[in-house]
């Protein structure tokens, strides 16, 4: 038998480390044998003795096997025809996701060099695309015939996560497979194997156009990271599921038209049918037309799910309703349709008088009508996406004219969250004037570069948990910031008034949307009445003010004061007049050891509780507009990033990515994270 025992042992080393009992499983015309091991040394000397014939393949279960199997037939060594070989009931737990990328050709052939190399290109984008999504490198491989790609998961074997693994290689399908390269999406069973890496792939004849190649990974790190399992959910969640039927809007997902709803608003798309459903691929995102090619997709499920899906960054939170809304509006709305007028029972005859306008005389009045209040224009309401998901989603975000107050306890969090409404909002294009008082400007820009970079683009130190953005990543992101977010320079004092009047001029001058003050007890107040409780009072009502006329959002800072028990809203700083007067109040928690003892006597909260697996919890204290309160969300601080995240498998991808290739050149969004990609 022909392989390379050097790459065997590579391999055994990297996929079954600590003596992992695996199995060798040989498939031949001539007959299949099988053998159980748990070391390489074992394995090679068994297959030296092993006879079989010249179209033998070699392949090595991929997840993790029950000791027991060790004690079968075939131990250390290989059995012919062996019964029983590993089934699904025989293994205990994921270890991998395999992605095979596999060109498409006549069955019991080799792959020619032209298919390789298209299996090679598209095993670049998954492997980019995969990166982008916050997924650790995996052992990148050659099977002989097209690529391979294997992410360490680590999941216990059940039906949910054998669901999960399903979803996952079903949306990478989804989104890669074509005409000439496919995802196979039968390798998420439990006792699936995979070639072993360092032996020939031998199928059909060994011919100059199809020749049977070794097989050998391409890189691989030493020790594989485990990926956490939010990841896959992560990826799994990108494929579509059906929609209920809405007989308020006549909306039957089943019997919804595709083809006649994007040819009716002009969507040019070229449409191809791949496993579960239809691929309408788009000339370009329907979200911006510079996204052109293959980048953005909509997919039409057997089941009638309907989903959509840009491999460009600044689109890659759009989703099929995002679509359908950008055409429709409404198309989401309850729509009441009154047929006739009420009827005025106690006079039947009485006819609702229509006033298009209502005239004023003598000035504005004393009191209002409600014809005259629902006539008042206004301008129309305007959210800034926090990008922590439960407030956006329960509060719309931070509503332009409003004040919010965060509050929170030393080493909460305060600081990273305010990093990231910053980027938030720069990613939405809104700008950003901030005062800090405590962080110097060259820290705060670390801070927002840490953030906004993501753990693909930071680099660690020798020292422990500190980390940088490494050039040229941290002018890309600097400058993408720039004109984006304006620091208030402490070299002119802390008076508010001055600062206040310097903000309004950087609104004004910059057309500003979001101020933020980190803190208030670092501003001098003294102008603002004889006592502290007066003085921050007035400060609020400034606040206010400025915020409804310039419509502009505020977020201000402010410290608590000592407290014996868990931190409340009436905690926060001096006066209860703050937070009696601000329209929205946040505090930010660090789940400690005290945040446990605290809430298990203040609310009788079990030692189950999901939120004692976050880091960090935000709670939602006042919202004017909503009335949420005593809304409680786990977060997830990364220690390398600084980030807040929304779940452990959160990785936030910002628009500057895509100034990468005027800078450093090259296509960014077929290149994984600034690495050089596996295949060249």
């Amino acid at each position: 038998m022909n392989f390379d025992e050097n790459e065997i042992r590579k391999v055994i080393s990297i996929m079954k480390p600590e003596n992992s009992l695996f199995e060798i499983r040989i498939i031949s015309g001539g007959g299949n044998a099988s053998g159980y091991f748990r070391n390489a040394d074992t394995c090679i000397n068994a297959m030296k003795r092993l006879r079989m014939d010249g179209n033998s393949n070699v392949y090595i279960t991929l997840n993790g096997i029950k000791d027991e199997c060790h004690s079968r037939q075939q131990r250390d060594c290989f059995v012919r025809n062996a019964k029983p070989n590993t089934s699904d009931s025989d293994i205990y737990c994921y270890d991998w996701l395999m992605v095979d990328i596999d060109p498409v050709r006549a069955a019991g052939t080799s792959s020619s060099e032209e298919q390789i190399a298209v299996a090679k290109e598209k095993c670049n984008e998954v492997f980019a695309f995969m990166k982008r999504t916050g997924f650790d490198d995996p052992i990148v491989a050659f099977s002989g015939n097209g690529a391979h790609l294997l992410y360490s998961i680590g999941l216990e074997m059940n039906d949910e996560n054998k669901k999960l693994v399903k979803d996952c290689l079903a949306v990478l399908s989804l989104f890669f497979s074509d005409d000439k390269v496919s995802i196979d999406t039968a390798n998420f069973n439990p006792a699936r194997v995979c070639k072993l890496y360092g032996t020939l792939a031998q199928k059909g004849a060994n011919t100059p156009e199809r020749p049977h190649r070794k097989s050998y990974i391409v890189q691989a790190p030493e020790k594989p990271k485990q990926n956490d399992k939010a990841l896959l959910q992560k990826l799994a969640g990108y494929l579509p599921m059906p929609e209920k039927p809405q007989g308020y809007n006549r909306y039957n997902p089943m019997g919804f038209d595709l083809d006649q709803w994007l040819d009716e608003r002009g969507l040019r798309y070229t449409k191809a049918d791949y496993g579960g459903g239809t691929k309408y691929i788009l000339d370009h995102c329907p979200f911006d037309e510079n996204h052109a090619g293959k980048d953005a997709c909509i997919f039409k499920m057997s089941n009638g799910a309907i989903g959509f899906h840009c491999f460009h960054n600044s689109c890659a939170d759009k989703t099929w309703r995002d679509v359908r809304q950008l055409f429709e509006p409404d198309a989401y709305d309850r729509q009441y349709i009154r047929e006739e007028r009420r009827p005025n029972y106690q006079n039947p005859n009485y006819v609702v008088e229509k006033r298009e306008q209502i005239k004023i005389v003598d000035g504005q009045p004393v009191f209002f009508t409600t014809e005259q209040i629902r006539l008042m224009e206004e301008p129309p309401e305007e959210f800034i996406k926090t990008g922590v998901d439960v407030i956006d989603q329960k509060m719309r975000g931070l509503k332009k004219g409003f004040v919010t107050c965060l509050s929170g306890l030393r080493a909460a969090g305060k600081s990273s969250i305010i990093s990231q409404l910053t980027i938030e909002a720069s990613q939405q294009g809104y700008r950003t004037a901030l005062f800090s008082g405590e962080l110097k400007p060259k820290n705060l820009l670390n801070w927002l570069l840490l953030q906004a970079a993501g753990k693909g683009r930071v680099k660690e130190t020798q020292y422990d948990n500190y980390y940088v953005v490494p050039a040229p990543y941290n002018e890309i992101v600097s400058k993408w910031l720039d004109e984006k977010v304006f620091v208030y320079n402490n070299y002119y004092g802390n008076n508010f008034s001055l600062i206040l009047e310097q903000i309004t001029k950087c609104v004004v001058e910059h057309r500003v949307d979001l101020v933020i003050l980190d803190n208030m007890m670092a501003l001098n107040l003294m102008e603002m009445g004889s006592d502290k409780y007066q003085q921050q009072s007035h400060f609020v009502e400034c606040l206010e003010n400025f915020a409804k006329n310039a419509n502009v959002h505020i977020l201000f800072v402010a410290h608590p004061r000592k407290s014996v028990g868990f931190l409340r809203l009436d905690d926060v700083s001096g006066s209860n007049d703050i937070v009696n007067r601000v329209d929205n109040a946040f505090i930010l928690h660090r789940v400690n050891s005290d945040f446990r003892r605290l809430t298990k006597d203040m609310f009788k909260w079990k030692e189950d509780n999901p939120l004692y697996l976050s880091s960090n919890v935000i709670e939602i204290c006042k919202d004017r507009d909503g009335g949420v309160q005593d809304e409680f969300i786990p977060l997830f601080f990364e220690p390398s990033t600084k980030r807040l995240r929304n779940s452990p498998g959160e990785n936030k991808v910002y628009a500057w990515e895509e100034m990468i290739g005027q800078f450093i050149g090259g296509d960014f969004e077929s290149a994984p994270l600034g690495e050089e990609l596996p295949f060249d």
